[in-house]
Parts: C-alpha cells; sequence; structure tokens
C-alpha cells in the first residue's frame, strides 16, 4: 500500500510526533509512506524513515498567502499525482480541504481526526472565528474518517465509526518506578502556556495541598508556564525541558506522582498520559486510557479535584502504590506502535473495500 501523508509543518505538538511514528510503523509493516508538504518544510522535530516529497511555493513572506499556497501547492500535486497513492491521509482541519477536493471520486481520501479543533480557537476574534468554522466544517467532509479515541465517535459536529489510538515506544518509555525520597513527593506535569491545558490548576491545587498538610511537594513542570506564571512565584516549582523521547522519558522516571489533566474533552487520549504510566508513575488524570482502575480518576478538571487526588495519594500504602503502578503497566503494553499499525492497516483496507 502506497500512502501519502500531506502536512503544513513538522510541529513538535504530539498529533505530529503520532504522524512521524505511524508511519515508520507502517513501513515496518511493509508499506510506502510518503510526507508531503512546501519545500519551504522544517527539518522533521520527530525523525522518520518516510521519504518527505516537496513542491514549490513561490510566496515566502507573508504568512497568510503563504499558508494559503501550501493549500493549493498540495491540491495541486494530488490533482497530477493521486494515481500512484492508494491514501491520502490528511490529519488537520486545513489539508483536508485540499485532500477532499483532489481526490473526489477516487475513494482515496482519508481524514485521521486527533482532537476536537474547533474547541481549540477562540471565536471572539476574526481570525479564531473562521479557524473554528473551517475546523468544523472539515468534519462534514465525505472523507473516510478514523478518531484517535472512542470519545470522538459522537462528539458535538463530528461523527466515526472507526477508532486508531496512537502508539508509544515502550522501549524509550519503559517501566522503571523512582524511589521516593524520604520527606519529598516528586511531582510532575507537562505545562503550557494555553488556559485550556491546564497547568494553572495543577499548580494551584500543589500549592493548597502543600498549605493544607505541610508536606514538602516538588512541582517539576517541564516545557512551559502558563501566561502570568514565573518560576520565581512559586518557591515549590521547576521548569525544565526534556526535548526529545529520551530525555521526557527519564523526566517521567524522575516524578512519583504524575498529574496529566486539561480544562477540554474529558477522556481524550493523551500522550503523557500514558507514557508516564508506562514509565511506572502513579497518574492522576481525566483523559485516556486512564481509567478508575490504573489512575487517580477524575472527570470535569478543577483545582478541588486534583488537590483530592494529590491527598488521597499522600494517603496511600506502598502497596497501594504498587498496584496502581501495575494496572498502569498493563494498560500502557497495549499501545505499542506494531498494534497501532496493524489497526490503521485494518481501517484503509476495510474503506478500501
Amino acid at each position: 500500500m502506497k500512502i501519502l501523508i500531506p502536512i503544513l509543518s513538522f510541529s513538535s505538538a504530539g498529533g505530529m510526533r503520532v504522524l512521524s511514528k505511524l508511519a515508520d510503523a507502517m513501513i515496518d509493516q511493509g508499506h510506502q509512506v510518503e510526507f508531503l508538504a512546501s519545500h519551504l518544510i522544517n527539518d522533521p522535530y520527530y525523525p522518520t524513515k518516510a521519504e518527505i516529497i516537496t513542491f514549490r511555493n513561490a510566496f515566502t513572506r507573508i504568512p497568510v498567502i503563504r499558508g494559503l499556497c501550501n493549500l493549493i501547492g498540495i491540491y495541486s500535486y494530488l490533482r497530477v499525482n493521486k494515481s500512484s497513492y492508494d491514501v491520502v491521509l490528511s490529519n488537520y482541519n486545513l489539508t483536508a480541504f485540499p485532500v477532499y477536493f483532489s481526490t473526489l471520486g477516487t475513494g482515496k481520501g482519508y481524514y485521521y481526526i486527533q482532537a476536537y479543533e474547533p474547541e481549540f480557537y477562540n471565536k471572539r476574534t476574526l481570525i479564531g472565528l473562521i479557524s473554528y468554522l473551517l475546523a468544523s466544517l472539515s468534519y462534514k467532509l465525505p472523507l473516510k474518517k478514523v478518531v484517535n479515541s472512542c470519545i470522538y465517535k459522537n462528539f458535538k459536529l463530528l461523527s466515526a465509526e472507526d477508532v486508531v489510538e496512537p502508539g508509544i515506544d515502550l522501549d524509550i518509555f519503559h517501566y522503571a518506578p523512582v524511589e521516593p525520597i524520604e520527606g519529598t513527593i516528586a511531582i510532575g506535569c507537562i505545562g503550557r502556556k494555553l488556559k485550556w491545558k491546564g497547568t494553572l490548576e495543577i499548580i494551584q491545587a500543589v500549592n493548597n495541598v502543600r498549605e493544607m498538610t505541610g508536606i514538602n511537594l516538588e512541582l517539576t513542570v517541564a516545557f512551559e508556564l502558563p501566561d502570568g506564571v514565573k518560576e520565581e512565584d512559586y518557591s515549590f516549582v521547576h521548569l525544565v525541558e526534556p526535548h526529545g523521547d529520551e530525555r521526557l522519558s527519564e523526566f517521567y522516571r524522575s516524578v512519583e506522582l504524575f498529574i496529566a489533566t486539561g480544562l477540554i474533552q474529558d477522556g481524550a487520549f493523551h500522550y503523557p498520559c500514558i507514557e508516564s504510566m508506562a514509565s511506572g508513575c502513579v497518574v492522576i488524570s481525566n483523559y485516556g486510557p486512564a481509567n478508575e482502575d490504573n489512575s487517580l480518576f477524575i472527570t470535569s478538571t478543577t483545582v478541588d479535584k486534583i488537590q483530592t487526588q494529590i491527598l488521597r495519594y499522600l494517603k496511600f500504602t506502598k502497596d497501594d502504590i504498587s498496584l496502581i503502578r501495575k494496572m498502569g503497566r498493563a494498560t500502557s503494553t497495549k499501545y505499542s506502535w506494531g498494534n497501532t499499525a496493524r489497526k490503521m492497516e485494518y481501517f484503509f483496507n476495510k474503506t478500501n473495500v
């Protein structure tokens, strides 16, 4: 099977990691996978075995015009070359449009949806409103849709029958729980500036528990602090930048309790959740694949709910911690990239009949 994945950039976002790793896993299964992008494309943040096919974009200075020409370039390439491919897999709302119009009538157009994107945009701004409308409209295109979590099978404007959850590299994110440091509870989270990512709520919850109990909770935040927060604002907050999977896995294995929460889309597949589980952390999360058995599970995240679960963890015995870690490890072993590639191959074959 020959598969083409049109993209706009090789970003550091989790969704791009999925595409790079999925491409590699499909290649390992014997398929041919290529990425399509403008000649201005950056080097992959997540390395990939897939070949990168480029088209020329003459407009390099004005971002909006450059972006529009990228979409036209994808459409133009596919109009000429679509017969060379069995599958053209869009993965972002903007790339869905040139994929749909260029593959119309061929049955080769697919759409892998990894999040409900309309919720990411601020509709109170013109650009945000346009982005919201385009993302919403993309779900109505008659492409063959596959989502990365069961929650998206029937979620607001989105409807899909098939689910292919991402995988993780179980050799890199291997199980090695940290030994607790006496007198200190080492907590970790992935930090982001965006409000809906919920980093501020995590910091506030940890701060509240410190004040309530007097226990030395130390919070290590990876990558970014939320807007308006500085590291010096909280003595217990430490900012690190563990770029690359190897360093990220070491970060997970440096903490005993990991908080993988956010403010939207409960139950969505979440990389920090599964990666920290695989690495041996006890996890507080409202995201998949966390549940009542393998984590300290919450829904509709608030500061109070996070701090309640931190307090619950502080009362755990060694046996309690060992049991929940083992349940998390058992969950993580189901998410190898080989399994993900086989599920995606099955989806492509089923819908090509």
